[in-house]
């Protein structure tokens, strides 16, 4: 299990904005790096929030995608799956230092096929959310965000830190199983053999009974465990580079 070449999936980084926060991951991209992997896949949520406009853009962050870019340049596929704290990621500096962004992906290793997905809207129900989202990932958004100050965006990131900094990541108290199941089966009718969450910060997996098998992936703040597929025989397993 130790091959080159495999695919390796993050969920949930959660790097900080703030001065060093971004060394404990660049020291874990570095034990990557020499395993030599064909792909690295970020599904989502890779900072506190990333926010696309320069004047957000913190010493910490610009550390970090300038570190993806070297992975890139390097010769390992960079691939971003956005999530629900990454806002205008198409067209900034985060799309320029990785080789593409996607909303999902699918990977086909050996017979095996894989469907990766944030996760936060698995939930078709609930419409205040998706309201949410939607209101807050549009041009207009977008447009008003390029004309709030400098100073003032600043100090917005710096405020915003230090409350994520203090506040507790496991904010899922209770997975939604049956959400999954039927998220899982309807891919499981389009012909995916295994579904890839991140989005919920526990490690689950919910085994096929006429559905996708469904993996939901640990935070990666909480001990650098990633998903790990080897693409010539579509076997997965966790590990820590």
């Amino acid at each position: 299990m130790n091959g080159e070449g495999n695919i390796w999936i993050l969920g949930d980084s959660h790097v900080g904005l703030s001065a060093g926060d971004e060394k404990k991951m660049l020291a874990w991209i570095d034990r990557l790096e020499r395993r030599k992997p064909r792909m690295l896949l970020l599904n989502g949520d890779v900072f506190h929030y990333y926010i696309g406009e320069p004047k957000f853009i913190t010493p910490a962050v610009e550390s970090f995608l300038a570190r993806l870019k070297a992975l890139r340049d390097g010769g390992v596929e960079v691939v971003w799956v956005e999530g629900n704290r990454d806002f205008f990621v198409r067209g900034s500096a985060a799309e320029r230092a990785v080789s593409r962004v996607e909303d999902s992906l699918e990977i086909a290793a050996g017979a095996v096929r894989y469907f990766i997905i944030h996760g936060d809207l698995i939930n078709d129900h609930d419409l205040p959310y998706r309201f949410w989202r939607a209101a807050s990932k549009n041009f207009v958004t977008r447009t008003g965000v390029k004309l709030v100050p400098r100073g003032i965006a600043r100090r917005f990131v710096d405020g915003v830190e230090r409350k994520l900094a203090s506040s507790n990541f496991k904010h899922k108290l209770r997975l939604p199983v049956e959400q999954m199941e039927r998220f899982g089966t309807a891919r499981r009718k389009e012909g995916y053999d295994v579904v890839v969450f991140g989005h919920f910060h526990h490690k689950h997996i919910i085994e096929p009974n006429g559905t996708a098998k469904v993996i939901v992936l640990p935070a990666w703040f909480d001990g650098g465990e990633a998903l790990v597929i080897d693409p010539s025989t579509g076997e997965h397993w966790f590990e820590v580079p």
